[in-house]
């Protein structure tokens, strides 16, 4: 069994070391990512992640090993619900593509502490917070229909409500200034940027679905090691996986209508969910699975992407789409 203090020291050094690897040599710098490059490194955490696995099953046990997969697999169903609130909250706010590598690294570091805060308090404070996935939920429905139905028009972070509102404890400049958090004005007056409230809202984010994931993996093994390292491992490729996402659609033409679908689904069943367990009625238990979920959501991008072979449209069409991002 994996449970010695040795154990959870080696996997957090290794974590710390993979983290670093990530931000100054696999997606050093400001760029965006390329599909090409998403691909590989998404296949390179999954490689990681599967050697994890093998540790665990090897120098723990079958038990442990297993039970690690498991919540392993899970948690990738989950955090793809995590991802696309990513990419509502950087449309939102109008984040530059080349910002959103830094701020996706800060999103998944928030993903982490706030999974490690959730496992080491347990359950009992979980479900005092739940009441937000409603808003969060109907949020998702929103933007599905606006990518659908109104298109991506350009956005002002100046105008932005939450810009507004925050603006009322300190200063806000109307524009990014790349990745910095604040921004010296000419009168000598410290502002805060746009940047840092896109991370404060991934900070939310994270919190809100460390809420929501947290109890689904206890739900499968209640052996923290195990809840921590498969959780640790799911998040960690999250950023390749969202330029990968991105790509995708610059490239097929009705994959934002795809996209726009699985936000609303993913908003439905959040508000499914919650309202079962405020309201104390149970659900289908595949409307449950995570991984119906992943099927739903595979299914809605492939024939998307079919139906963007089969009809590509014309060049302008096409130019207009990878346009928006």
């Amino acid at each position: 069994m994996i449970e010695s203090f040795n154990h959870w020291l080696i996997f957090n050094a290794v974590l710390a070391v993979l983290l670093i690897f990530d931000l100054l040599i696999l997606t050093r710098g400001s760029r965006a990512v390329s599909m090409k490059q998403a691909a590989w490194l998404t296949a390179f955490w999954w490689g990681v992640a599967t050697v994890c696995g093998i540790w665990i099953f090897t120098v723990g046990s079958p038990d442990q090993g297993i039970n690690y997969a498991t919540a392993f697999v899970v948690e990738k169903a989950l955090s793809v619900d995590n991802l696309f609130v990513f990419l509502v909250i950087f449309t939102y706010f109008g984040l530059p593509d080349n910002a959103r590598l830094r701020a996706l690294f800060y999103g998944i570091i928030g993903a982490l502490i706030a999974r490690a805060i959730f496992i080491a308090i347990g359950l009992s404070l979980i479900s005092a917070f739940s009441w937000v996935l409603f808003v969060l939920g109907a949020f998702l429905i929103y933007t599905g229909y606006k990518i659908a139905f109104l298109g991506d028009s350009e956005v002002d972070p100046g105008q932005n409500p939450i810009v507004r509102v925050f603006r009322r404890l300190m200063p806000v400049t109307d524009e990014f200034h790349g990745h910095n958090f604040f921004k010296r004005l000419p009168n000598g007056t410290k502002a805060a940027t746009p940047f840092l409230l896109v991370i404060l809202a991934l900070a939310t984010t994270d919190i809100i679905f460390a809420i929501d994931s947290i109890p689904t993996v206890f739900g499968i093994t209640k052996d923290p090691f195990v809840v921590w390292s498969s959780n640790a491992m799911a998040v960690l490729g999250l950023r390749p996986l969202f330029f990968l996402l991105s790509g995708l659609v610059r490239i097929f033409r009705f994959l934002q209508y795809g996209l726009a679908l699985v936000l609303v689904l993913i908003g439905l069943k959040m508000l499914l969910e919650e309202a079962a367990h405020t309201f104390e009625f149970h659900l289908p238990l595949i409307m449950e699975s995570p991984f119906l979920s992943l099927i739903v959501i595979s299914s809605i991008f492939t024939f998307a992407i079919i139906l963007s072979k089969v009809f590509p449209g014309s060049i302008e069409e096409k130019q207009d789409i990878a346009s928006k991002d």
